[in-house]
């Protein structure tokens, strides 16, 4: 699909886990490309990729930027590597974490999620990117703008000349993204990050799921403004005596699907983290629990 002349995104219906498909987008310009975030590496995933790049003509892709280390906007670089020559870059405290995915399987993984994390893996990052590095297509530039919350590297991209911002897992198309507790993700960094996105002014939002954001301004002040409301509602619980991390999850989640109880005992926890950051909560494991309280 165009985004606009120079930007596609090429969408393959989900058959692996995650809720909403990752996108994968193309910025061309002149006959020279780069795919930003690679996708999963199964056949369909790979085939649809490689006839969209082939539908645009004489196009040689340059590099596939990877926004984040996930398994889902990382699995499929090697394989798309391999195909194109293209060059795979992304931000160094990344590289180091997709070399150390495999390693980080859980007991609840699905067969399938140990595979991909493994195939994540194998990518060879050709290319470090700090903030503020420019690539060249054509006669455009993408920015790279360091965003660290949803994880240690995580980066945006900005395609100046049209004010497309490439928001990987920050910012998605619908509903919010999912912030781990240190050392993984940072709840106060991913605020820092969404606050450096709004100064961008983007004029359109690609985002790593879901469909593209045509408001980014508005969109990146609600998420912001959610983050705010679950902060205060943590300590009104906290307040009333939910002291405990399971009793706030079931304060704020109280007809949470079995499921995403991992889920949300880590968007909790994250939120605890960045408050006790900032002196309004103190902290303390008691066994398998962790304990909160309001200090004073």
């Amino acid at each position: 699909m165009e985004v606009t002349p120079n930007v596609h995104t090429v969408r393959v219906p989900m058959k692996s886990p995650g809720v909403y498909s990752p996108n994968v987008y193309l910025v061309v310009n002149q006959g020279q490309g780069i795919m930003i975030d690679s996708g999963f590496p199964n056949d369909d995933s790979f085939r649809e990729r490689m006839e969209y790049l082939e539908g645009l003509g004489d196009v040689k892709l340059a590099y596939i930027v990877l926004t984040h280390h996930h398994f889902d906007h990382a699995s499929g670089a090697r394989r798309l590597s391999e195909a194109t020559g293209a060059r795979i870059a992304m931000h160094p405290l990344e590289a180091q974490l997709l070399r150390e995915s495999a390693e980080r399987e859980r007991p609840e993984d699905s067969p399938e999620e140990r595979m991909l994390r493994r195939e994540a893996a194998k990518v060879t990052v050709d290319l470090s990117l700090e903030d503020g590095d420019t690539l060249p297509v054509g006669s455009l530039r993408l920015r790279v703008v360091h965003t660290p919350g949803h994880s240690a590297g995580h980066i945006c991209l900005l395609l100046e000349e049209e004010r497309v911002l490439f928001s990987g897992d920050n910012v998605l198309g619908i509903g919010t993204t999912a912030i781990a507790p240190p050392p993984h993700g940072d709840m106060a960094q991913y605020l820092d990050s969404l606050r450096r996105m709004e100064e961008l002014d983007a004029a359109l939002i690609c985002p790593g799921h879901g469909p593209i954001v045509r408001q980014p301004q508005r969109k990146i002040q609600e998420l912001i403004e959610h983050r705010r409301e679950r902060d205060e509602q943590v300590l009104l619980l906290i307040s009333q005596g939910k002291e405990r991390l399971s009793e706030l999850v079931q304060g704020i989640y109280p007809e949470l699907s079995p499921h995403l109880e991992r889920m949300a005992l880590g968007q909790i926890l994250s939120h605890l983290y960045k408050l006790q950051s900032e002196g309004k909560v103190v902290m303390q494991e008691e066994g398998d629990e962790v304990v909160c309280r309001l200090p004073g």
